[in-house]
């Protein structure tokens, strides 16, 4: 018969083994089998070894994962009593306000802590595996925050699962939506895709060649609301799919949702005849960049680009010189409008170079002329009539996805991608659009608030406040006294650091 024994040492410390016994007549025998090591919760049968570290051994059941409600503790077993304070908390007292807050709450309404202690260790540390969620938490404020997270691999990666799929992702875009249009409404729109190289075995991990780059990656696909700058909606494809296939079913999940789109900014990827016609046929109105190879843009440059560099067509567009001449064209059997443009300062960067390689290359005088003309060229389309002075700052509207893409790989944790199933591929891109949201709206939030001289973002907000920390009692956190660079930053946004948080309180509710 197996069982456990116990043995105290000098040190007050207790380990323990397992071992056997058995009966010969009135001979009792016993065998050692084996050392279980520190005693952490002898009721539990929790043990810490060496080899293992913490685990559970039951006589009834061997060894097994540690309870799911286990506190989770340092090697001696006691709560740290310092933890990183700043960062956690700020955040929280940031996202807990946020109109888009009841659609986070309702993702997995059970696991609500799992995801924000996720979402925080997105944001709050840099490219971490999520193997390391758990020592970040036990050593930050984001465990009394959200005492039930879970967040041994294991778990993490049943969460992902579970936050993938297809239900609960419909749930949140519903009422994430809700929050920001309520009943639905019209919206305009910015769209565009970044790669997603990765080696992983999944059906969407393809080989994409795009502008001479071959990666082996999946599509990722953003849409933002142009006025506000704000993620609205995510799917992905196949890294073997082109964007101009993916634009009629992005507009046409849109609409599933009650979102009308009614102003599309599109790259020109995005551009061909039957997207041309969809967009006409919904009524979307739209301005796109138009491809130097489209038949389109070499009728309208051979007839008007001899005379576009007069002082008639002159714009000025921040600190560059533009000259941009709208023209009345057919698109795909719709009245639309080209904007030939040619852009001074780019041009003029070219003008060298493109010179010395004419010459090296021995072109002709009159190929070397038409070579040269086009230097710094481009060309937008729209459907509707809109002045040459404008037409530009409304396209270049569409930095703002370039710079949310940025969000997403540098801060919210995009990349690289460790996952094996696509389940679970599927919960990584929610948890990180998630993530995403928060960071896009405290940054647009900083570029409101603050002044120019300030320069912040919201990397170097969290690093300030990384530095402040929290002493934990019995009954009370107590943060430590911050330095002038934090106390500026809760001013801007109105947070009041106290000099006392019951313990009680600091709960996922945020009461």
């Amino acid at each position: 018969m197996a069982y456990i024994r116990y043995t105290t040492q000098s040190n007050g410390r207790e380990y323990a083994s397992l071992a056997s016994s058995s009966r010969e007549g009135r001979q009792v025998g016993q065998q050692y089998l084996g050392n279980l090591g520190l005693v952490v919760n002898k009721e539990l049968g929790i043990f810490k070894s060496r080899e293992r570290g913490l685990f559970r051994y039951t006589l009834e059941s061997g060894f097994a994962e540690l309870p799911e409600n286990f506190q989770r503790e340092d090697s001696l077993g006691k709560e740290r009593l310092i933890l990183d304070f700043g960062d956690s908390y700020f955040l929280w007292e940031f996202v807990k306000v946020q109109a888009f807050m009841p659609a986070f709450r309702a993702v997995l309404p059970s696991q609500s802590d799992t995801l924000f202690a996720l979402l925080f260790f997105k944001m709050l540390t840099d490219k971490k595996a999520c193997c390391h969620a758990e020592t970040w938490y036990q050593g930050n404020y984001a465990s009394l925050l959200f005492p039930d997270a879970k967040l041994r691999s294991q778990r993490i990666s049943e969460f992902l699962a579970a936050v993938g799929v297809e239900d609960v992702q419909r749930n949140f875009f519903r009422a994430y939506l809700n929050c920001l249009y309520e009943d639905g409404g019209a919206a305009g729109i910015l769209i565009d895709s970044s790669g997603l190289p990765n080696a992983s075995k999944l059906s969407v991990t393809q080989i994409n060649n795009h502008n001479g780059e071959v990666n082996l990656e999946a599509r990722l696909i953003y849409v933002l609301d142009r006025k506000t700058g704000m993620p609205i909606y995510f799917r992905y494809c196949p890294g073997n799919v082109v964007d101009v296939s993916t634009l009629c079913t992005t507009l046409a999940e849109m609409t599933q949702y009650g979102i009308d789109v009614d102003y599309a900014i599109l790259d020109a990827g995005y551009f061909s005849e039957a997207n041309a016609q969809e967009l006409f046929l919904n009524r979307v109105k739209f301005v796109t960049r138009l491809a130097p190879n489209r038949k389109l843009f070499k009728d309208v440059a051979s007839k008007y680009l001899p005379s576009l560099m007069g002082s008639e067509n002159a714009v000025r567009y921040g600190n560059r010189l533009l000259y941009i001449r709208r023209e009345a064209v057919d698109i795909y059997g719709n009245e639309g409008f080209a904007y030939i443009g040619i852009d001074v300062d780019n041009r003029n960067q070219q003008v060298k170079r493109a010179a010395f390689s004419a010459l090296d290359d021995k072109l002709s005088p009159k190929d070397m002329d038409e070579k040269m003309a086009r230097l710094g060229m481009f060309m937008l389309v729209s459907s509707e009539n809109i002045p040459a002075s404008e037409v530009l700052p409304l396209y270049y509207t569409r930095q703002q996805i370039e710079q949310v893409f940025d969000v997403g790989k540098n801060d919210a944790d995009i990349l690289p991608i460790r996952i094996q199933t696509e389940e679970t591929f599927r919960g990584h891109l929610m948890l990180t659009f998630l993530a995403t949201v928060i960071l896009q709206k405290l940054q647009r939030d900083i570029l409101d608030k603050s002044k120019k001289k300030d320069k912040i973002n919201p990397e170097g907000v969290m690093m300030a406040l990384h530095n402040q920390k929290c002493k934990v009692y019995d009954d009370a956190v107590v943060p430590q006294e911050a330095v002038k660079r934090v106390n500026d930053i809760c001013r801007l946004f109105g947070i009041r650091c106290p000099t006392t948080i019951g313990k009680c309180s600091t709960n996922s509710d945020g009461n």
